[in-house]
């Protein structure tokens, strides 16, 4: 049960000091992969070119999937966004579920 508690207070502790480095690396990923051209800089959107996506509803793995996979014919990223790796998506895609 000690141990238990022990790994568990581990894993917080660690995702609590990690948080604000994967944060960084999300805004990062935001502005070098040219989202913020489009989406502003907070993802506020800037009509008619690109909606807003702070806010969003889409889950994380749906962003993931529309950064990775693209959308459809008339979906925004109707291609994958070359070069990105998949850690990359996720830091991304939680980055701007963060976006208010």
């Amino acid at each position: 049960m000690k141990f238990r508690i022990a790994c568990c207070s581990a894993a917080v502790l660690f995702a609590v000091t990690a948080a604000p480095v994967w944060a960084q690396q999300g805004a990062d990923l935001f502005k070098a992969n040219h989202c913020a051209m489009c989406h502003g800089d907070q993802g506020q959107g800037k009509p008619p070119m690109a909606p807003k996506i702070a806010g969003t509803a889409k889950t994380e793995a749906a962003i993931v999937t529309l950064l990775t996979t693209g959308g459809g014919k008339k979906a925004p990223h109707t291609a994958a966004i070359k070069g990105l790796t998949a850690d990359q998506a996720k830091t991304l895609a939680a980055y701007v579920k963060s976006l208010k």
